[in-house]
């Protein structure tokens, strides 16, 4: 008598849980990361020796608007220093300027409103003007890789002979190549959607394997084992975490298989159930078909589109993006965010709280520019010994004697330190200018240098020939299927 099987339903719980999991990281991750270092504004770097004007110029007639640049920091400067207010306590105007200029990395930094669109004309004109530069991304998702991803996605399934295994195993990676920019991310994608294939024509005959005969295939075809290695390689090339997401995308591929063949087994089994004769499966008898798998014609079809599209997209996604700055380990020091207040807004006590918080080694911020406000209104009326920092409110009488000599009393000038006047200086502060940035963060906030990592690497030529490297691996099922023997 046959006993009924026993079935783990713990396993089932556990692939439900990985695939939403895996699918919730794999989207999440990209899309809430915060891929510019300020809000709403991301960074342009060229190198120093750049024509400047011409850059803005160039932004400018293609809409690119409220860029901030070294040149901005003139309107910031200009009133102060026409009242000669040049020295102590005003803003120190070359501490200023390394906001814009990095003379160590010989640097130059650009400031652009995330809202104004990058146009393909601007790009030809930083590629032709620039010997080399790098842009912020504010959205981690890529049309482009998007599909290609889904064009080979959609041939291979085409020609795969078990279409739901492969949906469901090849699918997530679709979603890795649109969510993962560069050339190795794609490269890798491809890769792997193109091993799922030969793994599922593998092991997805209608005819049963004995366990042997199994090993067996495996055997007599070690790129089976090998190429997922070359795909998690080639992925991890890319960066750390584009090889973090692309096991959450094998995670999602096989928790989501095994579901759907648990699902098919179920159904199956209940079809089963109401016949008479049981359905009948025969076990793979010829050896020759036990080594040899995959219709020639689909195998060279599938292989042909996977070498195509991996050389094709890596070609044109390199001479499209490779003039990247050039920095050891990817590292670039430019001014970033360091400390925030705890308040929100912009208040007297947020104020106080900003002075608090500052160490004396920060790049001037916003606080600066209402420092030198009130410094330049109260000067005048503040005795020489006396510090208008330490002032929060000025007033004065002022007297007038009438034609009787009566001598009247009236009341003079009130400056005070409040939120009023914070109100006033920022929004009169000039603009574009960093002062903008600063108050696109909705909070006062400090700024100094720091290293920050940006994947320079993901379209030069290391890539490229990486990419290239990794088209040679369905080249091989190709030339191994035409001279077989």
């Amino acid at each position: 008598m046959n006993q009924p099987k026993k079935y783990i339903f713990g396993l089932d719980i556990v692939a439900g849980f990985l695939l939403i999991f895996s699918f919730f990281l794999l989207i999440f991750v990209p899309m809430s990361s915060r891929s510019t270092l300020w809000k709403d504004y991301r960074i342009l770097f060229v190198p120093m020796d750049v024509n400047e004007p011409a850059i803005l110029q160039a932004a400018e007639e293609n809409g690119i608007t409220g860029v901030i640049s070294s040149q901005t920091a003139e309107s910031r400067f200009s009133d102060f220093e026409e009242q000669g207010y040049t020295g102590y306590p005003f803003t120190d105007k070359e501490r200023y300027s390394q906001w814009f200029l990095n003379d160590q990395e010989n640097i130059r930094y650009m400031y652009i409103p995330s809202d104004k669109k990058i146009t393909k004309s601007f790009f030809r004109f930083l590629k032709q003007n620039t010997g080399s530069f790098f842009i912020e991304n504010d959205t981690p998702f890529s049309l482009f890789q998007f599909c290609i991803a889904l064009v080979f996605f959609a041939v291979s399934f085409f020609y795969t002979c078990r279409k739901k295994n492969y949906l469901s195993a090849a699918f997530p990676f679709v979603l890795y190549a649109a969510f993962q920019r560069g050339i190795l991310a794609l490269s890798s994608s491809i890769l792997i959607m193109y091993t799922v294939a030969f793994w599922i024509e593998a092991i997805g005959s209608s005819l049963k394997f004995t366990r042997e005969q199994l090993l067996f295939r495996i055997k007599k075809n070690p790129l089976l084992v090998f190429f997922p290695f070359v795909a998690l390689i080639i992925a991890k090339f890319n960066s750390n975490i584009s090889l973090v997401l692309f096991i959450f995308a094998l995670s999602a591929g096989a928790s989501f298989t095994y579901i759907i063949e648990r699902f098919s087994f179920f159904v199956e089994e209940k079809i089963d159930t109401q016949k008479i004769h049981k359905t009948i499966r025969a076990y793979v008898m010829n050896p020759e078909s036990v080594a040899k798998f995959w219709h020639t014609r689909h195998l060279l079809i599938i292989s042909s589109c996977a070498l195509f599209f991996i050389v094709f997209s890596s070609l044109f996604l390199h001479f499209s993006f490779n003039k990247t700055m050039k920095a050891y380990q990817n590292t670039l020091y430019l001014p970033v965010p360091e400390t925030e207040v705890g308040i929100s807004g912009f208040s007297k006590e947020a104020f106080n709280e900003l002075k608090k918080i500052r160490t004396g080694d920060e790049l001037p911020d916003l606080g600066n520019l209402i420092s030198d406000t009130w410094n330049a209104k109260v000067m005048p009326f503040v005795r020489l010994d006396h510090s208008p920092q330490e002032i929060e409110r000025v007033s004065f009488s002022d007297f007038s004697v009438d034609e009787k000599g009566v001598v009247t009393e009236q009341d003079g000038l009130v400056f005070n330190f409040d939120d009023e006047f914070i109100k006033s200086v920022i929004s009169f502060r000039p603009s574009p200018s960093i002062e903008d940035l600063l108050y696109s963060q909705g909070r006062f906030i400090t700024a100094s240098y720091a290293p920050k990592k940006f994947p320079l690497n993901r379209y030069n030529s290391a890539a490229l020939l990486v990419a290239l490297v990794s088209a040679i691996m369905p080249l091989m099922i190709i030339l191994l299927r035409v001279f077989e023997k």
